[in-house]
This record gives C-alpha cells, structure tokens and sequence, in this order.
C-alpha cells in the first residue's frame, strides 16, 4: 500500500520500532498531513497531526461500551486521576502536568468513548508527560477510598456526596439530559450500549461497587481499546520514541494482545449488539426491548411520547426529534445531510428558522439540526428550545409539513450555493481558529467507527472533494434527500414539558430520603460515616514525595513558539491608552504600510497582523452615554442589529427587506455578532464582529455602516425579536450559574449606570415583557429609544476598531474606512476619544465596600448549588501585585492542589475557583455543583485561613509555586494559541486592558520573580477577606431542598441574607402602562 505525502510524491508506507504505519494523509486545506500508527505488539493506535501552534494537544482514547446506567465509564475516567502503579498518589498526575507547561489534565466521557485530554505549552513537558498519563490509564490503582470520595458517599448527616454524584446530581433532572436519555431508551433495547447513561444516574451510583469498575478497567482499558491522538508541532520519532517505555511495560505486565485484542475480544459498537440500526415504528405502543411510547399509535411514521422535567415555570417546554440517518462510510450523504442541516436553519431567512422562530408569536426561540455518528446508522436531530407549552405536541406534525413543502416547491438553489460556499469557508476557519479540535474530532471518530487499516482516514479528510461534487446537485438531489430522511422516514419525538408538581416531588422526595437515613443511621451511624470518610480521605491524601516532582524539570520558556503579531495603530489615542510602538520588523512593516495609506479616520483602529485567509473586524463602543432608561433596550437592540431593514448609505441609497439584508450579510461574511462585552468580559461596552474573507474587506465595512447607522428600525422585526426574547427567559432562569452571576452582579452594580446589569436574566425578566408591552401598545416610542441609542452610542469619540487578519494583503488597509465606513453626512470635526468603560467605573456602593449582604434564590430546575462570594481586589493589570497575586491564585486553583483537594476532592463540589478581575475591581470565590454551597464555603475557609496562618503545618512551598509558574505558561500560550486569538489578545491588552501589546508574556516574566512571601502576603491581603462576611458578599442559586440549611448556614458565617424570588414570566400582548411610562426600567427590583 502506499500513499502521499505532503509533498506530493509517492512514498512506501514503513514502520518504526513496533509501530507501523496504516495511513498518511495530506490535509491539503489546512497545511496539514495526518497519519495512523498501530502497535504490532500491544495493538496500540497512535493517531497524530502535525499543527504549527504554540500548544500541543493530546487525547488519550477509550473505546467505553457499557449495558447499564450504573456510570462505571465515568466513575473511572474520575479514578484513573488519583494515582497509578508508578505514580501512586493522588494528585502527581496534576502536579507533573503543572510542572510540564500544562494547567493539569482533564478527561470527558461521551455516549462511545472516553477521552484523557492533556494541552501543554511547547513540546518538552507533553512528551515527558505522556508515559505518566498512560501509566494512569492502563495502570490506576483503584482503591475503596478512591471511590469512597471521588464517586459516592453519605455523609455524617445523611445525604448525599462525592465528586461524581455532584455533577450527576446537577445534570440528571434537567430538560436535556432527560429528554436526551428517553430518546436513547425510544430508540436503543438493552442489547445497545447507545442506550446507556455512560455519565450514570444518581439511583445507580448509590449502589454501584469499585469491584464493578475495576472489571470494567480490565477488559476495556487495555492498548488494543486505546488510541493516543494528537494534534501539535512535535516530531512523529519524538512521539513514538515517548511511547517506547509504555510499550515495553505493557509487555512486561502481559497485557500485549495484539491489533486484534485477546480471544474473544469484540469491538466495541462495530461488533457487538450496539452495532444494530435503530428501528422507528409508530404504528404500535410498545418497543421491541425500547420504551413504550405514548398514545395514540398508527402512523407509522410517528412514534411519540412525553417526559416531565422540573420547572416552576411552565410556559415552554423542548421537543427534539430523531431520525435514522445513512451509514457512517457514506460519506457524501452525511456531509450533504450537514449543509443540509445548515440551508434550513443557520440564519434568520433559512427556511426553519423564518416558519418557527421569526414570527411574531415564535413557536420556540431556536432550532438545532446535526448529525450524530454511530455504528450501523448515524442518528439525524432537530431540537426545538423554548417551545411554547401549548405548541408542544404539534410542532413535529408542523415541521413534516414544512420539509414536505420545501421538497414539492424546490430549494432556493441561490441560497443553497451561498451555503455551499460559507460552509467552505467555515471549514477553513475552523482550522485556523481551533485547529486541535477540528482535527481530533475526525481522528477520534476514525479510531472508533474506521476500519482498523486506516482506509478511512483520506475520505474523512476529503471534505473539499465532497463540496465539489455537492455543487453538482440540483434542486432535484436536495429534495430527494429531505424526503428520504425526513419527510418519508418515521421519526421519534420526545415531548418535554415543565411541571412544576414534579419541582415539587423532587424536593419533597430528596428531603424525605435524607430524613429517613438520618433516623435509620442515629448518631452511632453518622460517627461510623464521618469516620469512613476521614479515614478514607487520610488514604487519598498520601503526601506526594517531594523528589517525584522535584525531578521532573519545568521546560524553559524558549521553547514554546509564539505566533508573531505585527501591530501598528491609526488615530487619536485614547485616554490610559498608549499607543502601540513598532518592537519588531513586522511592527515596523504594518506600520509602513499603514502611513502609506491616506490620512487616518477620526476614531482609534487598531491593526494586528496574523497570516489568515480571513479579516476580523471589531468595533466595540462604551455604552457610558446611553441614558438609563435605554439601558434595558441593548439586549433587543443587539439582538436585531443583524436583520432589520436598512437603508443603504451609499450613493444608490437603495433601501433593502430584512430579507435581503440577511441574504447579502450571508454572501459576503463568513460570521458576524454583535453582544455586550468581549468574550465574557468588560459587559459594559457593545462589540460588533463581521469575519470575512482577504477579497470582501470593503464590503464588510460597507455593511457595518449601513447595518450600524442605515438600518430601519421596524416594529414589525422588532416584536418578533422581542418575543423570543421574552420566551427564552424561561430556560435561562433554570441555569443555576447564570442565576448565581445575576443576583452577583444585582449586588455590585449600580442599577442605573450598568449596561450587563440592565441586562441580566433578572432586570430582563421584568423589563423586556414591559418592552413587550410597549411594542404593542405604543410601538413608535420604542423605535424613537432605539434611534436614541443609534444617536448617543454610535459615536466616533466612543469606538474603538480592531482588524486582524493578513493586514499586509489588503491595499487600502485605512483609507477603506475613510471611504466606506463613515456615512457622508456625519460631522466629524475633531472628536476627543473616550475611553472604555470598566465595571468598576459603574459599581454600586456595596461593590465599591463588599461587606455581609447575601441573596440566595430558589431554582426548581437543579438539585445542588452555584454560589459566588466577592470581595475587592486590584484596580488596574498594572498594580505591582497582578503577578503575585495571579500566581496564588493558579496555587491555590490548580488541579489537585488546596481548593480541588479539599472541596472537591471530600465531594463538597464538583468545581471551586478563584478568580481575580481588576476590571471590576473584585476577586470572586465560586463554587458549582455543590450539595451544599455552604459547607464548600467553610471548607474553603479553613483552607485559606490555615495557610494565611504561617505557623500553620498547611503551606505553600517552592515546588509549589514552582508548578504554578510553570502551569501559568499553559494560560498564557492558550490566550493566544491561534492566529486570531493572538491578534485579539494583542487589541484586548493594548485598548480594553490598558497594559500594552505582550501583556502576558510580561506576566510570565514577572511571575518567574515571585517568592514565598509575595504568595504569603496576597493570601492575607487579597484571598482571606473572600471569606470573611465583614468584607464580601455572597449570591446563591440552590435546589429548594437545600435553600433553607444554606440560608442558615451562612447566616452563621455572618452573612445577612435575603431570598431572592425569581419573577414569572408572562408574555404580554397589552399593557395597563401608563402613557409616559418608559419601555425600559430604571427599577432597582432586580
């Protein structure tokens, strides 16, 4: 066999060592070649790609088939991490990876698969990492007390606990994961692991034993079941020299059986009862070996049922239905089925999108269709989010209807050629924006469903072939595949309805077991609990010898490769800003080529220069002038920017539907959004993105001045935004972290001055039915407040511009802007920039001095607790303190250190960090998942009080801090990992932060001069006020059955605390409001 290689020639696959070669395959789209490797002794796949980047990402892969919902494929994947036959103590894994430029290791386990993840900064610390990491996985050692803490345990009071039962315990009741298991019961019997809750449910893992994961480690952990992937700039020698030692243990141990694993070995999903293809049949009720569905039956061709999840609320529900797709080696008809997917629902004029959701009255608020892989037949999905509750058993029988319209009248073949291309580009797009990702999927995908020679590998990368060939479809081809697989196919629909009577059964019945433990234990029971615990956490925190981690060396900083960013800036600076100065030759290049350029435009543009097929351009405006009543409008007004008519402010002046403004938006951008903040931060200034390809530079800037200063506010798209918007509320009030960060910010924010507060589940709540209202009753008034923020946001003195993207490729890089961007009749003389707003600058009273208040609030909808506590912290990235700082913080959250070890690891949270955000001015303490968010909290304040206390035997010592240096690399190389978030964070460091270019590299640099005492210090002047009511607030959101024991508990902790109830929504059609009344709210009733 033979194949080519990046260089087109023809070369004779080989072997290394006991490795040989199965594939190799260009990628020729992404610069890329692949190859698959196999162990000839073990049966070990090695899958690996070599991408420029300064990460290198590894998975380690487990083929995980299980019968049963007992979740040993899960419970293992949290085991694997607290030691192995080499390395056995809990922790080392984490605290070499620390040391290896990593930020420790994480795992996720999928419905077919389990994967070991492993990112580090550079090569060195990956390939000394990886021999330690599969050491763990083939080698773990699986004790009681592993279990006892990490999977499941009762405590001295009776409930509930560990790590794994946390997590499950926020997942199992909500509308996906059940709506998505009754799916997999409709369609899968017992005989299919796809049936399976691989997570596990909470009533399994309260009787499932270690003996239970230990025979399930046995016969799946093993090299024939396991593929290493990886995705990074690394050596195919270095890699499978790393291997070797591995190799050899294996062999040692007797575990070598071979590609073809010992006798009797099946693959998992392609050779046993997995591999079965789902039947849909609705012609009777009940199953052969699937759930029974509800009634009635008859159609054959639908097969429905209904399932209740918890909601107070019960205004919308979700529906998701399934249909049997083609096989896995189609090729041609998954991926046309994918742009399929993409022409029905990727914008506001795609056929779903427009029947279902922009409409006046939306019958839900999103559509989601895509293709799941599994062996026999892939599984086809549409799932309907925030459906309106009296729409809910209809809305299949409505889409049938819609897709069968679609097929007799034909696809709009115009559209379907712009789909064609944008997936293209998306394709391309993701190689540069996440290249590990895209790539690992495909290989992961490859290792379980290919065939084990690697033939699979070049048609899975033959995605541009496939685009060729479906530009060749007619209208004819696409309609024969809408009827094929969902017209004429039988499908199954899952109906999830919110009851609030189950809320309550919950509740009652969380409450009423626990009770009834306590009473069967007594206080004889409880101590033997207690004592089971402690003795089990005495095992698992065996102190790691200090040598172990001392030896393993932290690579030097030289070795990660940085992607170079050539910045240069046009316009008047901004106030704390200093503008960018040319440090290196492609500073100084950009720099030339800019000046070259005509004169600058009267705003601040930021140029950074990454090699890229595309531009992003950003322009971000403060929102610090918008009056307070408009405040509330933003979430409707960003929400629309993107399809609203538009009068076109060029010289044919052309005014356009909202249809074809979306059509052309569609045309010549690749993505485009427009939000509060940049990424998940600085909330109080609006961004609006467009990526486009190199060609369409001009054009995009025609449209951003068009979209930002042309568009025509009509009510008609404005009620329609404004509904679904008021029926999404509902499902963002179920999603405990976001609640908890709402109730925070209501806490810290000035009612008044801040946008992200205005605009928070808990303002927007009452505000937008309010706006609703309006909209019906005196809609003129709302489009006057919406040309009000379009007059006193959209300034030049208020924007900021950033464009990344191959800067050097574009021929008028700054005259463009002068020329298309700015409408003619906009006077300009000479406008003083203003700078960015911090939230800091907008913090109420209580944020400036956090000190003894508390909200907690009720959610039906969850069975633990999220909880942020805050206090002050730095008040610039420039303090003397952000390094010292920054480094206790990645001590004190790192993976297996003191937050993860003693609140994690006793079970009391499935997540605990600490964050700092001088932007704010606040350190934040959150916990996710937890029991009980109070008893985290008290354990996190021993923790940090022992070691603020030096005479403590609890400390921080220099490997310690040596690891989190080191484990800091990680963060900042991640920051900046691909071209476009290298560029972005070059924009973000210079304008939004107020540093300058290279702030985290200088935080590296910093960071290598911290000492002990800096660390000692931070954690007595910034953490342990954190945990001091005097000076902190804290926000929780918890399952009603623990609201009351919280509520108490932090009472004691001297917190005064107040219930929070959350508002109903209702959706108005007509409002009692009087005349003058605003449609925003300047209320402090949040």
């Amino acid at each position: 066999m033979s194949t080519v290689h990046a260089g087109q020639e023809e070369q004779p696959l080989g072997s290394y060592g006991h490795f040989q070669l199965l594939a190799r395959v260009p990628v020729r789209y992404a610069d890329v070649v692949v190859e698959k490797w196999q162990s000839t002794q073990t049966g070990l796949t090695v899958l690996w790609a070599n991408v420029d980047s300064p990460l290198v990402n590894g998975y380690i892969t487990v083929a995980s088939e299980v019968f049963d919902d007992s979740g040993v494929p899960h419970t293992l994947e949290h085991l694997v991490f607290l030691g192995s036959e080499q390395y056995p103590y809990k922790g080392v894994l984490d605290s070499l990876a620390n040391r290896a430029f990593a930020q420790g290791t994480n795992a996720w386990t999928a419905n077919d698969h389990t994967a070991y993840t492993l990112t580090t900064a550079g090569v060195d610390g990956f390939l000394r990492m990886l021999p330690v990491y599969l050491d763990h996985v083939f080698y773990p050692t699986l004790t009681d007390a592993g279990f006892t803490t990490e999977v499941y345990h009762v405590n001295e009071k009776g409930e509930d606990a560990g790590v794994v039962y946390s997590e499950m315990q926020g997942r199992e009741n909500t509308a996906g994961d059940l709506i998505e298991l009754k799916t997999q019961r409709m369609l899968y019997p017992p005989s299919s692991a796809y049936r399976s809750e691989t997570g596990g449910l909470m009533a399994a893992l309260r009787v499932l034993t270690i003996d239970a994961i230990r025979r399930y480690h046995a016969r799946y952990y093993a090299p024939h079941n396991t593929a290493v992937v990886v995705c990074g700039p690394l050596q195919r020698e270095a890699l499978l020299d790393a291997l070797a030692g591995v190799e050899e243990r294996v062999r040692a141990k007797g575990d070598a059986h071979g590609p073809q694993g010992p006798p009797g070995w099946c693959r998992p999903f392609l050779e046993t009862g997995s591999a079965k293809v789902p039947v849909i049949d609705g012609r009777r009720l009940e199953g052969d070996g699937t759930d029974a569905a509800d009634p009635p039956a008859g159609d054959p061709l639908r097969r429905r049922v209904f399932i209740e999840f918890p909601e107070a609320d019960e205004s919308v529900g979700e529906v998701q239905l399934t249909w049997v797709g083609p096989a896995l080696d189609a090729w041609l008809e998954n991926h046309a089925l994918d742009v399929l997917h993409a022409y029905l629902t990727d914008s506001p004029v795609s056929p779903v999108q427009q029947a279902f959701v922009e409409r006046e009255h939306p019958v839900c608020t999103d559509v989601y269709f895509g293709t799941t892989e599994r062996a026999g037949a892939a599984v086809l999905t549409a799932l309907f989010s925030s459906v309106d509750a009296a729409r809910l058993d209809a809305l299949d029988t409505e889409l049938v209807v819609l897709l069968r319209e679609i097929a007799e009248k034909g696809l709009d073949m115009e559209r379907m050629r712009m789909v064609l291309r944008r997936e293209r580009l998306r394709l391309l797009s993701q190689i540069e924006t996440r290249p590990a990702d895209a790539l690992s999927d495909v290989l992961i995908t490859d290792f379980l469903y290919g065939r084990r020679d690697g033939r699979d590998l070049e048609p899975a990368f033959d995605e541009m072939r496939r685009f060729d060939a479906l530009d060749q479809y007619t209208s004819a081809d696409w309609a024969g595949l809408v009827r094929r697989y969902y017209v004429d196919a039988p499908r199954l629909v899952v109906v999830g309805r919110p009851s609030a009577a189950l809320a309550e059964s919950l509740k009652r019945t969380t409450r009423e077991r626990v009770e009834q433990r306590r009473a069967e234990l007594g206080e004889a029971g409880a101590a033997e609990l207690r004592e089971t615990l402690s003795q089990a956490q005495a095992k698992n925190d065996t102190p790691i010898p200090p040598g172990m981690l001392e030896s393993f060396a932290v690579p030097r900083s030289e070795t990660i490769a940085w992607i170079p960013v050539g910045t240069a800036a046009s316009g008047p600076v901004p106030p704390f800003v200093t503008a960018p100065v040319p440090q290196t030759e492609l500073d100084r290049a950009v720099a030339q080529h800019l000046e070259r350029d005509g004169s600058a435009p009267p705003f601040y543009l930021q140029f950074d220069h990454v090699p890229s097929r595309f531009v992003h351009i950003m322009c971000v405006f403060t929102t610090a002038y918008l009056p307070h009543p408009l405040r509330p409008l933003l979430s409707l007004y960003l929400a629309t920017l993107f399809s609203l008519p538009v009068r076109r402010l060029n010289k044919q002046g052309e005014e356009l539907s909202y249809e074809q403004v979306v059509r052309a938006l569609d045309d010549v951008a690749l993505d485009y959004d427009a939000a509060l903040g940049i990424g998940s931060h600085f909330a109080e200034n609006v961004a609006v993105e467009i990526k486009v390809e190199t060609s369409q530079y001009a054009a995009a800037l025609g449209w951003l001045r068009d979209l930002l200063w042309g568009s025509i506010f009509s009510v008609e798209r404005l009620r329609v935004a404004a509904h679904k918007l008021v029926q999404s509320l509902p499902e963002q009030k179920r999603d405990g972290r976001a609640v908890s960060w709402a109730l925070t910010r209501s806490m810290l924010m000035s009612s008044g001055d801040s946008a992200s507060l205005a605009n928070s589940v808990l303002t927007q709540a009452t505000a937008m039915p309010n706006i609703l209202s309006v909209l019906h009753e005196s809609p003129a008034r709302v489009v006057e407040e919406m040309e009000d923020i379009r007059d006193t946001m959209l300034r030049p003195d208020l924007l900021r511009v950033s464009v990344a993207g191959d800067i050097l490729a574009l021929k008028e890089p700054r005259s463009t802007w002068q020329r298309e961007f700015l409408p003619s009749d906009m006077h300009v003389p000479h406008p003083q920039p203003v700078t960015l707003t911090w939230a800091a600058e907008v913090s109420s009273e209580l944020g400036k001095r956090p000190q003894r208040r508390g909200l907690i609030c009720a959610l039906s909808t969850i069975e633990s607790s999220f909880a942020v506590f805050t206090t002050r912290g730095l008040t610039n990235y420039k303090d003397p303190d952000y390094a010292p700082l920054v480094v206790t913080i990645t001590i004190l959250n790192a993976m297996e250190s003191f937050l993860w070890r003693y609140i994690r690891g006793a079970g009391l949270a499935y997540g605990a960090t600490i964050r700092s955000d001088p932007e704010a001015q606040h350190i934040y303490f959150s916990l996710y998942r937890a029991p009980d968010a109070a008893k985290a909290f008290v354990e996190g304040r021993k923790v940090i009080s022992a070691l603020a206390d030096e005479k403590n035997p609890l400390s921080i010592d220099q490997t310690t801090l040596e690891s989190a240096i080191s484990s800091l690399h990680y963060s900042v190389a991640e920051s900046e990992g691909t071209v476009g978030a290298a560029a972005l964070e070059s924009f973000v460091d210079t304008i939004v932060k107020r540093t300058s270019k290279g702030h985290g590299q200088r935080l590296l640099a910093a960071a290598s001069k911290v000492t002990l005492d800096d660390v000692q210090r931070c954690l007595v002047r910034y953490i342990l006020p954190l945990f001091d009511a005097k000076s902190s607030v804290c926000a929780v959101a918890a399952a009603p059955s623990a609201v009351d024991a919280i509520q108490r508990a932090l009472e004691d902790a001297g917190y005064a605390m107040e219930r929070h109830e959350m508002p109903t929504v209702s959706t108005p059609f007509h409002s009692d409001s009087e005349s003058d009344a605003t449609s925003g709210t300047e209320s402090d009733d949040v």
